[in-house]
């Protein structure tokens, strides 16, 4: 046996994982920041020929975050399924190499296609981080812990783009290229890889893995899973879309409102560093509410404070000036709230033997719907003529929809599903 699987339960291997996690999670959080703040740059660089139109980087805009979204959902399936197999730590080290390496090619590439390639592939890595990640924290801390350790872990992929606007606001106001902002992206997201090599596997998955029974992906939807198999896609995917669908074209928006002002070049960067201190606020007030009034009174105040917050951010903002700021950290309280909320809720639908591939699956089944819905939002700001605000405040009315979806939801009780075997002598 490994030396540091005599440990496991020993808090400073407890403390380790959880740092880990949250170093793996926050450096994803710095690469899809990133991504968010350049991309719109890098479409501009990468078109062969003449510079695209605005209505055109909408669209290609809307695809890149698709490919990233589909490229996440990918991996997430299988990086949570091999995590039930073989390992969290051994495959988050993985996944972490993944990402970082093809957020490095993505600095190098010299056409559009081969920009929408590499998101997709790097997002693979960075979609099998998060169930990963989750499994490993609530499999290593006791059951009280949880509710403040889900709103952590949401709270730090949102330090990760807190991180990324304050770098990328100070390399653009030094003249940096969009290369060099998403190079130094690949650098950092090695920096958690040492950490992560010396965490020991949680024993309660040793001990699950020790039956050797097999993990198929169609056990999800035995009739003992599927409910919670479509509920937690479906509240995953109102959480992504609102986000990727209507949020994240912030940055995007804001650099158009920005142009031809002295603050042209730093527009985006500055309001992304107002709404990141928002998001890391939310993202762990999220995983707190949750443990605090319960997973459905919470979802539904997140749904309706989010819905406000889009609309009035997208809805009143017509220049760039402090009123977007401010309406940009309202938004980035609430709008990420939902990501402590689902690392909170999504690990009590399964067991300990099929938790990574179920929540794993969920989320990134989220991914894929979000991924088409993002793409129908570029369509929308197309349509609209590059009119960047009327397609988010459109696509924020999935809110609304999460209010009549969690009605459906498994009322877990608040606590971890326990393992079949548990059920069985209970």
């Amino acid at each position: 046996m490994d030396q540091r699987d005599i440990y496991a339960e020993k808090p400073f291997y407890r403390w380790l994982a959880l740092i880990a996690a949250l170093l793996a999670w926050g450096f994803d959080g710095l690469e899809q920041g990133v991504f968010a703040l350049m991309t719109r740059a890098a479409l501009k660089d990468l078109f062969p020929g003449s510079v695209p139109s605005e209505a055109d980087i909408s669209f290609y805009f809307g695809l890149s975050m698709a490919m990233w979204l589909w490229g996440a959902a990918v991996g997430g399936v299988l990086f949570g399924k091999w995590g039930d197999q073989y390992g969290r730590v051994r495959m988050l080290m993985f996944a972490v190499l993944t990402y970082s390496v093809f957020t490095g090619l993505a600095a190098i590439c010299t056409h559009w296609t081969q920009l929408a390639a590499y998101r997709f592939l790097g997002a693979m890595g960075l979609g099998g981080t998060w169930p990963l990640c989750v499994a490993l924290v609530v499999e290593t801390w006791p059951e009280k812990n949880r509710a403040v350790l889900a709103g952590a872990i949401g709270c730090s992929a949102n330090v990760g783009y807190l991180l990324a606007a304050t770098y990328s606001r100070v390399m653009l106001s030094y003249g940096a290229s969009w290369r060099w902002v998403i190079g130094v992206g690949f650098l950092i997201g090695l920096l958690s890889l040492p950490v992560i090599y010396f965490v020991p596997e949680p024993t309660k998955w040793k001990l699950s893995r020790a039956k050797k029974e097999k993990i198929q992906l169609r056990e999800l939807f035995s009739p003992q899973y599927r409910r919670s198999t479509i509920m937690g896609s479906l509240l995953s995917t109102v959480a992504l879309l609102g986000t990727w669908g209507a949020f994240l074209w912030l940055a995007t928006f804001v650099d158009k409102l920005a142009e031809g002002t002295a603050q042209a070049g730093t527009a985006k960067a500055i309001v992304s560093q107002w709404a990141s201190v928002g998001q890391v606020i939310g993202s762990f007030l999220g995983g707190v509410l949750a443990g605090w009034l319960g997973n459905k009174k919470s979802w539904r105040i997140l749904c309706i404070a989010a819905w406000i917050a889009v609309m009035a951010l997208f809805g009143l903002t017509r220049e760039f000036g402090l009123q977007v700021c401010i309406l940009a950290f309202i938004g980035g309280t609430f709008v990420p709230a939902f990501f402590g909320w689902l690392p909170k809720y999504l690990p009590e639908l399964f067991p300990t033997r099929i938790r990574a591939t179920g929540q794993g699956f969920a989320y990134n089944i989220g991914r894929v719907l979000t991924g088409l819905g993002v793409l129908g939002a570029g369509a929308l700001a197309q349509a609209f003529q590059g009119d960047y605000r009327l397609a988010a405040m459109t696509i924020a009315t999935v809110y609304l929809v999460g209010l009549v979806l969690i009605q459906f939801a498994p009322d877990t009780g608040g606590r971890l599903r326990a393992d079949d075997a548990e059920n069985k002598s209970s």
